[in-house]
């Protein structure tokens, strides 16, 4: 998982490079071509990792709809009103809960889907 995470922005991180020397490489003209090709690699990285971070978001409704299929066994076996897995509900309910622009990022990046 680190090791995911970790590529992830070593990826980005190469594509912001490839950006920069790109539009730095020559004369910085809108009629170059160099400039739209930074921004399209840019543009790319940055479509990519929203990919990647609907993806986790898929899984983690997948996780929620496990969490609660838990509590509802637990609940019929043992009685108890208690949910006995919350973490990944709770996780996203804090995701949803960001309001103004890092809510707004985040929605548009992939990180909070509702």
């Amino acid at each position: 998982m680190t090791q995911r995470v970790a590529s992830r922005m070593q990826m980005i991180g190469f594509a912001g490079v490839v950006s920069a020397l790109l539009a730095a490489s020559d004369k910085t003209i809108l009629q170059g071509p160099t400039l739209y090709i930074a921004l399209l690699v840019l543009a790319l990285a940055v479509l990519w990792l929203r990919g990647f971070n609907r993806a986790i978001q898929r899984i983690g409704r997948h996780l929620r709809d496990v969490e609660t299929r838990i509590n509802v066994l637990a609940g019929q076996a043992w009685g108890t009103p208690d949910a006995l897995l919350t973490w990944e509900t709770r996780a996203q309910n804090g995701r949803l809960r960001v309001r103004g622009l890092p809510g707004w990022v985040g929605r548009l990046g992939g990180w909070y889907l509702p």
